[in-house]
Parts: C-alpha cells; structure tokens; sequence
C-alpha cells in the first residue's frame, strides 16, 4: 500500500526537523513525512505532486492553498485559522498532542497511519493478568510487561480495571476514557488504526489506552466488551502482544480470559488474600482455564518516596522479577536484559 505524505513547514528549521522526526518514530514510519524550511523547496514538492497534505505556518499557507493540498495551519494563535476559515493546530504544544490532532483532522487522508509494516502475519498473544486481591502488584505487573515487551514487539497494554490508578501513577490525570468510543467504532465495522492512534498513550516503546473514567465505560448493556473487540484492538495496532489487566470483577470475563496464552495471578499472603485466591484457583478450574494460571508474588520495595517509585520499582526488584516471569514463559529473549 502507498505511504500517504505530509509535508511540514515552517521557518524555525530546529522546530519544524523535530516535530518531522517525532511524527515519523509515532508512526513507525508507515507515514511519509518531508520538512521544508524554504519556500522554494516545498514550491518544488507541490509541483510534483510530492504531498497529500500539509501541516503548515502562515506564511506557506497560501502557496499549499494554490496546489490545493490539504492543510492544517501551525499557528500561535487559534484565531487567525478562524478568520481564513480554516484548520489550525497549536504550534507550541506537545509534538504528540499536535500528532493527535493531525490524525482527528486529517482523518483518513494518512491512511498509512498507524499500520506500521513491521506487523508480522503472526497471530497477536493475548497476555492476561487478574488476582481476587486488592493491592497486589496488578498494574506494574502489566504496564512492566507491556514495556519490557515493546522492546521487542509491537505491544498493548490495557487496563479493564473499574478503578484504575494507571493515570495517577504515570501523570496523564483524569484522561478521557477512549475504550467506548473505540467500542462504538468496532460496532460499526470502523475501527482502523486512524481510529485508535489518537487515543495511545506511551511509556518507553510500551503502548496504553488510559483507563476508563467511569465503571460503565468498560462495559456494553451491562455485559464485558466482548472479546472480538480486543482481537480487532490487536488487529487495528498490528500488536503482537496485547497484555490485560482484567481487574479484579471477573464476572462475565470467560471469553477474554480464554484469549489469553497466559494467565498471571498477583497474589498476597493475608489469611484473608489466601482463601480469596484459593476461591479464584478452584473458580479458574472449573471453567477449564488453570493451565494457563500462573501464581506470582510482585515485590514492592524501593526505598523511596511514593511519588517517584514507581518507575524506581520498574529498574529494580518488581521489573526484574516481571522479566523473569516473561522470560520463564518464552515472551522475552534469554539475552533480554
């Protein structure tokens, strides 16, 4: 399939060679991305045909405008795509919020967008994660293994949690839940990687939605998302891995928790967490599904203060002991490090 072609220009040649080569590592370089500092050059590539759309300062609009190329104003100020009656984007925002905000405008005209050619034909493995205990270790086990992963794969991660710490922990705060929109869009038969790029969030290589805002967020009718929604998820992204927090409510989840190649189960040694997990063993195997259980323990102990340990906690004991479990089942090099 033909990469589409963005074009970039601007007069600020660190700026606009930056944003150029932070969209091209966002994309997995499946876009086309140009940067033009002089007119001269982007006239060139306009009479060529060089570009499907732009992403332009002022002062190169006009001339985008006569080749009539799609465009999206990279402005300081909103009004002034207001008064031209056009789009514009903040010029000095995140590169990735201005990615985002390419993709909601662009739309479909980036239709190589987040359909990276490294995908392999492979089918994607579903990694789950789910414990009947409170404050076991259940998000840094999965947002762990979605990085260490990432450094291999494309990977996933997903919280199914009612009530995720996952935004507080990583500082994205009260994000909007995407999970339903994604939902509605894989009901319509229109979830694509245009339609799901906006909604990623990234720690390291590791790839994440932020989790649900409200506990409705995470179901349909009073039922779990069905788990052809998360194989569409994996399909939409061309993950190879897809790791689920399932949370702690399993009612409903049989059909996700049989996605999965593996099952870890965080447990905790009270009186009360161990007869809470011997429940949840006998539970996972009167449905068939205690082969693929694996029970761990995930230390954590840094030392520090709460505010920065969590990614102390990824370099130290709790990462290492997550490498081992991935590496024990085959989902990490023996070399990974």
């Amino acid at each position: 399939m033909k990469r589409s072609r963005i074009g970039i220009y601007g007069e600020e040649g660190e700026y606009v060679r930056k944003l150029a080569a932070y969209i091209r590592r966002r994309c997995s370089d499946s876009l086309e991305v140009k940067a033009f500092t002089k007119k001269e050059a982007l006239k060139e590539c306009l009479e060529e045909g060089g570009v499907d759309c732009m992403l332009t300062e002022s002062d190169g609009e006009p001339l985008c405008r006569e080749y009539r190329v799609w465009t999206a104003l990279l402005s300081e100020c909103g009004e002034e795509a207001k008064e031209r009656g056009g789009i514009c984007i903040e010029k000095y925002q995140s590169a990735e919020q201005i990615w985002k905000m390419l993709l909601k405008f662009g739309g479909e005209r980036l239709q190589g967008a987040g359909t990276p050619f490294t995908a392999t034909d492979a089918e994607p493995v579903f990694i789950g994660i789910a414990s009947p205990v409170h404050g076991c270790g259940k998000t840094s086990l999965g947002l762990f293994a979605g990085r260490l992963l990432a450094e291999y794969e494309r990977t996933l991660f997903l919280s199914l949690d009612e009530f995720s710490c996952l935004p507080e922990i990583l500082g994205e705060g009260g994000g909007v839940a995407e999970l339903s929109e994604l939902y509605y869009y894989y009901s319509q038969g229109e979830l694509s990687g245009i339609r799901l790029q906006p909604a990623l969030c990234r720690w390291g290589k590791a790839e994440y939605l932020v989790p649900a805002g409200e506990p409705e967020d995470l179901y349909r009718e009073g039922k779990p998302y069905e788990a052809g929604f998360f194989r569409a998820l994996a399909q939409a992204g061309a993950y190879r891995y897809v790791v689920l927090d399932l949370g702690n409510s399993l009612f409903g989840k049989e059909g996700i928790l049989g996605l999965c190649k593996r099952l870890y189960v965080p447990e905790e040694t009270s009186p009360g967490g161990l007869i809470r997990m011997e429940q949840f063993c006998k539970w996972l195997e009167n449905r068939g599904l205690s082969e693929r259980a694996v029970r761990c323990r995930i230390p954590w102990d840094t030392g520090k203060r709460h505010d920065c340990s969590f990614q102390l906690a990824f370099l130290s004991e709790t990462g290492e002991t997550v490498q081992r479990l991935l590496r024990k089942d085959g989902f990490l090099p023996e070399e990974a490090g």
